[in-house]
């Protein structure tokens, strides 16, 4: 019987190496993909949030009266003199402050400051958002502002 052509010590250490190597540059570019997925998905609500608002302003400007706006609005509760909704009549609580403009807002991951006008998304979260800060880019430590004077929902990047 003839032996069978085997792996030598080398070739198993040079494998092992390559793959260390193929480990320590795809580990860094792999590591912050959560991070990065919050961060996006925390820019696509706070646009629906925009253009929700934008929505509801259209609606009064054309409607100058009794009107629904956004998922459950009334128009009561918007800014007589603006059209935008009053700081608070987003959502119905903390922890569920869009789902007066957003359909789905319950299941999103965000929630709000007492104030009102202060909210934090999934990765802007002060507890267990994250800590990836880019640019403009939500993160721990940042903030949406609603101003209801002008209807804008914006990144504070100063700080919150």
């Amino acid at each position: 019987m003839t032996p069978r052509p085997a792996f030598t010590l080398m070739e198993l250490v040079s494998v092992i190496v390559l793959i260390g190597v193929l480990a320590s540059v795809a580990v860094p570019r792999l590591s912050h993909l959560q991070d990065n997925a919050r961060i996006t998905a925390e820019l696509s609500t706070a646009a629906s949030v925009q253009s929700a608002l934008e929505s509801c302003h259209g609606e009064w400007v054309v409607n100058e009266g009794a009107f629904a706006c956004g998922y459950d609005l009334p128009s009561s509760d918007l800014n007589a003199t603006t059209g935008f909704p009053e700081k608070g009549t987003l959502g119905a609580s903390t922890t569920s402050p869009l789902n007066h403009i957003l359909k789905s807002a319950d299941r999103i991951g965000w929630s709000a400051k007492d104030d009102n006008i202060t909210f934090y998304g999934p990765a802007s979260d002060p507890t267990s958002g994250t800590d990836h800060c880019l640019d403009d880019k939500p993160c721990q430590g940042r903030c949406w502002k609603y101003d209801e004077g002008n209807g804008t929902f914006l990144l504070n990047t100063s700080g919150c």
